[in-house]
């Protein structure tokens, strides 16, 4: 059986799934649903060349992408199209207004109650009132699930909706997936659900958010968006997505290269954390990290003996060296240029030290940008593979 034909039974038994775990507590038939499996939402930017002119007006605040399942495409059955998902799209003054419209162009009823993902566009993210309002929605509406995947583009959130990846033809289904597939085994982002961005916002006002990229035939998941208080103020690469990521993620797995000499070794590792300790002196606050990691090396040099307890030495240095460098580049952006403490410095020192926390809590974006931080990996190679 070709991998296409698996994927399209895959998702015809997810989507069939959908339908049968539906509970039918408003006595509504499940042939009079259409499932929403993905949510594109951005702010509303009339464009003279696709909108009707009734739209540019000042009322006009969202445009947002629906993305419903062609089931007869999946079944094998003729359909009216070939196109394996539907995607509407619907403007409004509001976001729920947007949704609710929907009601006069579908023959069925629209349901959220299994919608995969979520993608926030750059320009609604960049608008903190509309944001907030978006936020308010989902959280009071008991049809979102809190587990829903939420990732963030910088580019049109209904654009991306509409894109047909190789892997799988549902994008929303799709993002989900790498949300699962990746847990635990990557650091190239933070998965974040609907239910921990609320709370993010509701402790901390600040998030982050995982970047989604799109290419031509594929889409990729690196990287992050850095909001604070409900306002994009801008991105992390993937290196600096990492970077933070050693110091919130705890017992991951992943695969690293670091320099050696004039080659790059390859360091898988299988289990890793991070411990944080403040420091007073003199009236000064500072914070002292230490990573600790542990694993295999994957790849070294063709006909080098790694046995020798000094060369092995010298490469647990090159990776720390590497590692030490990456975390204090994502600390460097994160105090000097967003002033945001997404990595939950704050927080520890909360828990570690609450009487310092009062000293500070009221200005600590302030005593963040400049808060001392001191970094010390620790790197233990367990295992160095089989040699000749």
């Amino acid at each position: 059986m070709s991998p296409l034909k698996k994927n399209k039974i895959l998702l015809l038994c997810m989507i069939l799934n959908l339908a049968l775990l539906t509970g039918c507590w408003d006595n509504m038939s499940i042939d009079r649903r259409a499932f929403v499996l993905g949510l594109g939402i951005d702010k509303f930017i009339f464009d003279e060349a696709k909108d009707d002119p009734s739209l540019n007006n000042d009322k006009t605040k969202y445009r947002v992408a629906f993305s419903f399942p062609n089931i007869a495409k999946f079944a094998g059955e003729q359909g009216l199209s070939d196109e394996p998902k539907f995607v509407m799209i619907s403007s409004g003054p509001t976001f729920s207004n947007t949704y609710k419209g929907l009601g006069g162009r579908l023959n069925k009823s629209p349901y959220f109650g299994h919608i995969k993902s979520i993608i926030f566009g750059k320009e609604l993210l960049k608008d903190k009132v509309l944001f907030k309002e978006v936020l308010d929605t989902l959280q009071r509406n008991s049809d979102f699930s809190r587990s829903i995947p939420i990732v963030a583009i910088d580019g049109l959130a209904t654009e991306a909706i509409q894109i047909i990846p190789e892997g799988n033809p549902l994008v929303s289904i799709y993002i989900n997936q790498l949300f699962k597939s990746n847990k635990n085994e990557t650091m190239r982002f933070q998965e974040k659900d609907l239910g921990e961005l609320l709370q993010n916002f509701q402790e901390d006002k600040m998030a982050m958010i995982p970047k989604l990229s799109i290419g031509e035939k594929d889409i990729k998941i690196a990287g992050a968006a850095i909001i604070k208080d409900y306002e994009l103020k801008g991105w992390l690469d993937e290196q600096q997505t990492r970077g933070a990521l050693w110091l919130r993620k705890k017992n991951q797995r992943l695969e690293i290269s670091a320099p050696y000499e004039d080659f790059h070794v390859a360091y898988h590792v299988s289990n890793a954390k991070s411990e944080m300790k403040f420091m007073n002196k003199d009236n000064e606050l500072s914070c002292h990290i230490t990573i600790q990691a542990e694993g295999n090396l994957d790849e070294f040099i063709l006909d080098r003996n790694i046995l020798n307890v000094e060369e092995i030495k010298k490469v647990e240095e090159a990776i720390e060296k590497s590692i030490k460098e990456e975390v204090e580049n994502s600390l460097k952006t994160l105090q000097e240029k967003y002033q945001a403490d997404v990595v939950g410095i704050g927080k520890e020192l909360e828990r570690q030290k609450p009487k310092e926390w009062e000293k500070v809590k009221d200005h600590w974006e302030e005593v963040f940008e400049t808060l001392p931080i001191s970094i010390d990996v620790q790197i233990n190679i367990r295992r160095i593979g089989q040699s000749k």
